[in-house]
């Protein structure tokens, strides 16, 4: 190959290198999302997702929790002798 030809080669190379980069989406942020639709694609933590999996998006409605997820109550126990340490018996 000649030196032309091989630059020649190169040139449409270089030019078209960069638009690899151009394809990436942006990342998954607040601000991106709360101004986009919910089929918006973003990039969260190398994954390819959707603003509305991400949870944040225009047209999303607020999601209300389905049934109680937990409870705080204090454990009842029977015997609380349990929870007091003791020495162990002599046996003799």
């Amino acid at each position: 190959m000649t030196l032309l030809r091989r630059s020649l080669l190169l040139v449409p190379a270089l030019l078209l290198a960069p638009l690899t980069a151009s394809a990436r989406p942006p990342d998954c942020t607040n601000t991106y999302c709360e101004q986009e639709s919910c089929a918006a694609l973003c990039l969260e933590a190398g994954h390819i997702i959707t603003c509305g999996d991400y949870g944040v998006c225009i047209g999303s409605p607020v999601a209300q929790p389905s049934e109680p997820q937990a409870s705080v109550q204090p454990a009842d126990t029977d015997d609380a002798s349990e929870a007091v340490c003791r020495e162990p018996e002599a046996r003799g």
